[in-house]
């Protein structure tokens, strides 16, 4: 189970239209056959009832937060666009346990079982943890809910009508606490996702009876990815077709909206789209007209692609709880999440240990799983460090951390302070074309300061001022060595700056350092190549510093104190952050010298001048609404009425111009990867008739723009770098021409690791300079995401948005620049939790309270017994989702 929380707004009667837009029509004819139904949960701390389904008029009622049976509202309701009603999570599996269902029916009885429960186990732990807010703003109190209710609705197939069995789990927003019906806590529920989403994974991956219908069917599964062994080959055929089909569907929407503006398709118009998208992919243009025929369909395909029932039971052969090593999981849990984030909270520790109850294989029983689960959280927990000295902190503040990752901050901060307090001087250098600022910045790196920070802008020639200090330092008689966050990074400044790079993991590789899936770092023995060796006064330069994690800063400051190297970090801390603990750019420039901390802020990348500009205000968060208004009156701002829209305009753009696309999620440069390559292969620009079909369901064909997406040497191939398809053997080699030149890779590794590169998220985007380039803006994108996705392009860079006019397209810019999602550190971290800390009250919870004399504020007085909630009379039909 794996994704965010949903936290639905608005019209409770287009919540419906909501849960419907998450799955094909063709789900209708299950719905049809009395399936599928909402269904009611009332939870207490103390458990979890199922108290009847809910009919169209009673799910309404419901959202809107009126007792669905009595029609009595549940305190003082919002009635605005921004009200929230519920907020939502989905409980999924991988493909192959659909695939699976669909094979057999006991298979799908157990699954749709399984969910069921671990549903329940979602909704009975947030009533044990969710919160509401008590008291006047700024003096307010967590306050623990009494009672939740909650809603599920089942789908079986994705919206493109493959098989996709999953729950949507849904908690009204109106909660019971102290005394009165509140506001459930979002914001807390959202920081708690790890833990929702662990344990609804685990549930159902430990579920004894699910697993052993699964193994008397023939199927195994794989302990750590959670697939089925046996369905896994044919997850990326089948995801193949569900894309077209898909594509073809959006396709119709977006053309159906052009002429149709303000309006939206109903549920008839809907199931037209359906059918034809699914006769159009279909090579049998069979349309199913019930649920039997669907999964016939489904069954005849896999067959068609290889698929053999297995023709004897498979071995359950699950790890027994008392086997765990539970100290060594602490450990591995508190390794994990350090290697993620600075700082956590209960729900990233319990969310950590289910994933690693689920990946070492263990089967029980669902009391005997929540025993050790409950058991290694408190373990966990009683091992972090807190960032606060606090007692009574939220639990949703992210207030805890490890020794480990102090210690990784504070041997940082200690070296860069004993570099800093050694005298420097700068190189004596004429000549050159570089600006001023740059020509300052090649004299400091090449003298003999221990530690240099340079910071520049988006197009500020960072990368000329490589090419000059290579030259320099060379003439000094040492040596410089570059290396990157990334290998795709160090090919870009070797291509772009003329120098030889490599990627900061390789220098620490052949200095002894090692690391695990876990994050773990270790050392041993080491004979550096001659590419490798540093001596002293050498520079080690880190180009793109501001993405560098503190673990492997960690290592390369070790490197650098033993060789007696000097050290240079050059990047923007405005542009993309570190994935997992970062801040070691800032950090450093803390520390550094004043006469050694230079600033590039003369950008040359655009061709209008008056863009640069733009440009820096966007980096500097300056006046938002200003820029947008800016950029507005120079066409740079485009509006959009929904997404499809969206898509159909950037697809038809980047298929006739090629340029850059930057999104938020993976999900959205799927969508317009798929869009733009259905426009290149009608234009004839690429050949669909011969193609590869990756894991991930993608059609790769020649013409088709490709990533290499897992770093491998010895196919000299980078993650993220881009390339075209120029072949395709008959053992599915695929040939690759690039910047870099000409590569081959094995079928094995194009399944796997070669996608779709039309668009990109921003990661991807980081580093590249283009013509144009295009930002799909939304709720995701933050500040450094917009600044580096608005300063790629050369000569245009476009923000598109989905609102209904300028000022709301106003206010998303604006909340994007408000937006730092950057982790910079464990100290950082605590200066972040302190923040939050300090919005609320002290909460003590009612029987810590006893015997006081002082008034109790409203948090602590007597509670009032949660409402007895309204049953059905009798059974009827449920909403037909």
């Amino acid at each position: 189970m794996h994704g965010g929380v949903k936290v639905y707004r608005g019209n409770p009667a287009a919540a419906r239209s909501y849960v419907e837009a998450d799955h094909a029509r063709v789900d209708d004819y299950y719905l049809a056959e009395g399936t599928g139904l909402a269904m009611r949960f009332v939870a207490t701390p103390d458990g979890v009832e199922a108290v009847g389904a809910l009919d169209g008029d009673g799910y309404e009622a419901w959202v809107a937060g009126i007792d669905p049976l009595t029609g009595e509202p549940r305190g003082r309701l919002r009635q605005d666009a921004s009200a929230v009603r519920f907020v939502e999570v989905v409980v999924n599996g991988p493909k192959t346990w659909s695939l699976a269902a669909a094979l057999d029916p006991a298979v799908a009885v157990a699954y749709d079982a399984a969910q069921d429960r671990a549903a329940g186990e979602i909704i009975g732990w947030l009533a044990q943890h969710a919160t509401t807010r008590v008291g006047p703003r700024g003096r307010q109190v967590q306050v623990p809910v009494e009672r939740i209710e909650a809603a599920t609705v089942r789908h079986y197939t994705s919206r493109a009508g493959d098989p996709h069995r999953h729950l949507h789990v849904q908690i009204n927003a109106r909660v019971w606490a102290a005394g009165k019906w509140r506001g459930l806590h979002t914001v807390g529920v959202r920081d708690m996702i790890d833990a929702v989403n662990g344990i609804g994974h685990a549930a159902v991956m430990c579920d004894p009876q699910f697993r052993q219908v699964l193994a008397d069917r023939g199927f195994s599964v794989d302990a750590k990815s959670g697939e089925v062994n046996e369905l896994a080959g044919f997850v990326g055929a089948f995801s193949a077709r569900a894309r077209q089909i898909g594509q073809n569907i959006a396709r119709y929407e977006a053309a159906w909206r052009d002429t149709h503006s303000g309006q939206e398709p109903g549920p008839e118009l809907l199931r037209t789209w359906d059918r034809r998208a699914w006769s159009q992919a279909r090579p049998d243009k069979v349309v199913p007209t019930d649920g039997t025929v669907l999964t016939d369909r489904w069954v005849d395909e896999l067959h068609r692609l290889g698929f053999r029932t297995p023709t004897h039971g498979a071995a359950l052969n699950g790890v027994r709880t008392g086997a765990l090593d539970r100290d060594a999981a602490v450990t591995t849990v508190l390794t994990r999440l350090g290697a993620k984030r600075s700082g956590w909270n209960g729900a990233d520790i319990r969310g950590q240990v289910e994933l690693l109850i689920a990946g070492e294989g263990i089967v029980t029983d669902r009391a005997v799983r929540i025993e050790l689960a409950e058991d290694l959280t408190a373990r966990a927990v009683a091992a972090c460090v807190p960032l606060l000295d606090e007692e009574g902190t939220p639990e949703h503040i992210r207030a805890l951390t490890s020794a480990t990752v102090l210690g990784v901050e504070a041997d940082l901060n200690d070296s860069f302070a004993v570099r800093a307090s050694l005298p420097g001087l700068s190189a004596n250098i004429t000549g050159g074309d570089l600006d001023e600022a740059q020509m300052r910045a090649v004299a400091t790196l090449a003298g003999k300061y221990r530690l240099v920070v340079v910071e520049g802008a988006a197009g500020a020639g960072k990368t000329a001022t490589l090419a000059g200090t290579a030259s320099v330092v060379a003439q000094t008689g040492h040596r410089m060595i570059v290396v990157t966050p990334t290998l795709k990074a160090a090919h870009v400044a070797e291509t772009e700056a003329g120098v030889q790079a490599h990627s900061a993991a390789w220098l620490a590789h052949q200095y002894g350092y090692a690391w695990d899936n876990n994050g773990c770092w270790t050392r041993g023995p080491s004979d550096p190549s001659a590419q490798a060796v540093l001596g002293r006064g050498d520079l080690l330069l880190i180009d793109e510093a501001g993405m560098l994690d503190q673990d492997t800063a960690h290592a390369l400051i070790r490197i650098v104190d033993e060789t007696g190297a000097r050290l240079a970090l050059v990047g923007d801390r405005h542009q993309l952050p570190a994935v997992g603990r970062g801040g070691v750019l800032d950090l450093a420039a803390r520390w550094v010298d004043p006469e050694a901390r230079l600033m590039l802020d003369t950008v040359h990348r655009f061709v209008d001048p008056d863009y640069a500009k733009l440009s820096l205000a966007m980096r500097a968060g300056e006046n938002p609404a200003a820029v947008f208004d800016q950029l507005v009156g120079r066409g740079e701002i485009v509006l959009h009425p929904d997404e499809a829209s969206r898509t159909a305009v950037l697809a038809d753009g980047a298929a006739a111009t090629g340029a850059l696309v930057v999104a938020d999620t993976r999900e959205q440069v799927a969508d317009l990867n798929q869009a733009i390559r259905e426009r290149l292969v009608t234009a004839g620009k690429v050949d669909d008739s011969r193609v590869l079909i990756t894991d991930g369901g993608e059609r790769l064909g020649v013409g088709d723009r490709v990533a290499t997406r897992r770093n491998d040497r010895d196919l000299n191939v980078a993650n993220r770098d881009t390339w075209t398809v120029s072949g395709l053997r008959d053992n599915g080699t695929m040939h690759l021409v690039g910047v870099a030149g000409t590569r081959e890779v094995p079928y094995g590794y194009a399944v796997r690791d070669v996608e779709l590169a039309y668009a990109s998220t921003v990661y991807g985007a980081q580093g590249e300079t283009t013509r144009s380039a295009h930002l799909v803006l939304g709720e995701h994108t933050g500040a450094a995401s917009a600044y580096v996705a608005m300063t790629r392009g050369r000569e245009a860079n476009t923000a598109h948005v989905v609102a209904e006019d300028l000022h709301d397209a106003r206010q998303q810019w604006a909340l994007v620049f408000s937006r730092d999602r950057a982790d910079l550190g464990p100290a950082h971290a605590g200066r972040l939790a302190a923040e939050a800390a300090a919005k609320y009250e002290r909460y003590d919870h009612p029987a810590h309270t006893e015997g006081r004399n002082d008034p109790a504020p409203v948090a602590r007085r007597h509670r009032e017994p949660p409402p007895s909630y309204s049953r059905p009379s009798r059974g009827g039909p449920g909403i037909g989702f």
